[in-house]
């Protein structure tokens, strides 16, 4: 992994494990487009983060990047499988990205 993505996916994770979940505030939904994408990360990230702390990096990051971002929350231990991981960067990207 490069990196400058690692680094950027590190600063990323301290942010959201900086602020609790619970006295995070968000938009419900935050204008996300339903799919399965948006499921996982409904069910899945927002079970240690509110769901602003990844779509307040809406046009940062790139397809690649938003996977990197993904690896990283689940070497950190978000439990995602394979195939939603790639399910779930290619949501990101799409809705997210760059």
């Amino acid at each position: 992994m490069n990196l400058l993505v690692r680094a950027a996916a590190v600063v990323v994770l301290a942010a959201f494990l900086a602020t609790p979940a619970a006295t995070q505030s968000s938009t419900p939904n935050e204008d996300l487009p339903d799919g399965e994408g948006k499921k996982i990360l409904e069910s899945r990230c927002t079970s240690c983060h509110e769901l602003s702390e990844v779509t307040k990096f809406r046009g940062y990051y790139n397809r690649a990047q938003w996977r990197d971002i993904v690896v990283t929350m689940v070497e950190y231990g978000a439990d995602l499988k394979k195939p939603e991981i790639e399910t779930l960067a290619d949501y990101l990207a799409q809705h997210l990205g760059k």
